[in-house]
């Protein structure tokens, strides 16, 4: 573990760092190694001792939502500067917490994780508050600047990211019980949306942002543009099988309750299904994403009361032969050779394979 520590200096973005602390933690490495891994990487806020952690965070956030405060044009100017580089100092404290966090056995990696959901609440008001600022600002100095949501998307990608990762720590840890598990993955098959929107709501920030650039490049010839990559598709991609992967078992489940394989595991005495709900998902208790409310959950025993007569056999039907597990399946197939693709771009890459399938098989 400890030679395979010190490879963390391959990793030259936020994504790629993330990701090595995911899957070194997949090792089981001893405590010694975990806090070594954490104090090689970070020393004094540079990475490696080398380059600021901040200037990582801005190469990510200028890949996923390409912000026009990070123009030279803009940047040069010292209030925009100084607005930029304050809430980069603020993000970089969350997201050093948030990679801590990976060090940590998966148990406590579940707590920690749950622990950081509320600061990151507070960083994406914080986001919105610097976004709505820079917005009122730039377009002072051009109309066509639009600078909201460029900062408040990505703290919201990271902060679903990390609702996603709580909730497959629990599959691994073997914390859910049978009848649990129909919840589980409907509010997977939720964040999963609310994934897929952010990183379309980015897409939409670079478009903005490539026909502002166009259009300052064209008033200042001396000025150049950026050459970007296109890599918002691939995890598109992954979160579209995610999501079909967890509404396949949705229904699969509806159809095991309503065959009544799930009564056994099921006190319909005692239950207080909407106490558990709450229960399990207490830590989602913040203002955005918007949470999922047990209202708006459609429950088992609603399922099963409601069912008519040979339904559960439709369910299996459509499970097996129309979108989910097939139409999952094979966008999966093609993902690995997406994953190349999009790897061998180097540093413009987004964390599309970090989502582990281990809690949806």
């Amino acid at each position: 573990h400890m030679d395979l520590m010190t490879r963390v200096s391959d990793s030259s973005t936020l994504s790629s760092i993330i990701r090595f602390f995911v899957r070194f933690s997949e090792q089981t490495p001893c405590t010694l190694s975990r806090s070594c891994l954490f104090h090689l990487f970070l020393v004094d806020g540079k990475v490696l001792g080398d380059e600021p952690f901040t200037k990582f965070i801005k190469h990510e956030i200028r890949t996923f939502s390409y912000p026009i405060s990070f123009f030279t044009p803009y940047y040069s100017d010292p209030n925009v500067k100084q607005t930029v580089n304050q809430f980069l100092e603020e993000t970089s404290v969350c997201i050093q917490n948030y990679i801590q966090a990976m060090c940590h056995n998966k148990g406590r990696q579940r707590r920690k994780l749950g622990a950081l959901l509320p600061e990151l609440n507070e960083l994406y008001k914080k986001s919105e508050s610097y976004d709505n600022m820079l917005h009122a600002y730039l377009t002072g100095m051009d109309p066509t600047a639009n600078h909201l949501r460029s900062f408040s998307c990505w703290v919201l990608f990271i902060t679903v990211e990390v609702m996603i990762k709580y909730l497959l720590i629990g599959w691994e840890l073997e914390l859910y019980s049978i009848h649990e598990a129909h919840y589980v993955y409907c509010y997977l098959e939720y964040l999963f949306s609310w994934l897929r929107q952010t990183v379309i709501c980015g897409q939409d920030q670079i478009a903005s942002g490539e026909a502002l650039e166009k259009k300052l490049a064209k008033r200042n010839k001396s000025m150049k543009r950026r050459k970007r990559e296109k890599n918002h598709h691939m995890v598109l991609q992954m979160t579209n099988v995610y999501q079909m992967m967890s509404h396949g078992y949705i229904k699969a489940m509806e159809g095991f309750a309503i065959q009544g394989k799930l009564d056994e595991y099921l006190d319909r005495q005692f239950d207080q299904e909407e106490l558990r709900f709450r229960q399990r998902f207490a830590p989602f208790a913040i203002s955005m994403p918007i949470p999922l409310e047990f209202s708006n959950y459609p429950s088992l025993s609603f399922i099963i009361a409601n069912a008519p007569s040979g339904k559960e056999e439709d369910l299996f039907k459509r499970v097996a032969r129309e979108l989910h597990f097939r139409e999952g399946h094979f966008r999966a197939d093609s993902a690995p050779a997406l994953c190349r693709l999009f790897s061998e771009g180097g540093e413009n890459e987004l964390r599309a394979d970090e989502f582990s399938c281990k809690g949806v098989q």
